[in-house]
């Protein structure tokens, strides 16, 4: 089974390691909770060189990331109750 969405969900201690802990995992999918991140990952090296990546952003005594991997057919089927979006922190101003 193809596995390509990965759901990682973090609990970080320190506001610089989660800010650096959100920055990369953006770049692989969409926050679609404070803490949460739907991450397309398709294949077992990219998954794993992300894990490597986090690995070296946490602190492994403080923090803990779980990242759970959704076969496609899962994938397909998720349910999002409410409509509530999650609004980006703007940290920056473009001028």
């Amino acid at each position: 089974m193809e596995i390509v969405i990965w759901v990682v969900g973090y609990d970080i201690a320190d506001d610089r390691r989660r800010q650096a802990v959100s920055a990369l995992l953006s770049g692989y999918g969409a926050r679609v909770q404070f803490s949460l991140f739907e991450c397309d990952l398709p294949t077992a090296e990219l998954a794993r060189e992300v894990q490597t990546q986090l690995r070296t952003l946490i602190d492994e005594h403080d923090d803990q990331v779980r990242m759970y991997p959704l076969p496609t057919p899962a994938a397909d089927r998720f349910v999002v109750l409410g409509r509530r979006r999650l609004e980006e922190r703007a940290d920056f101003w473009i001028i």
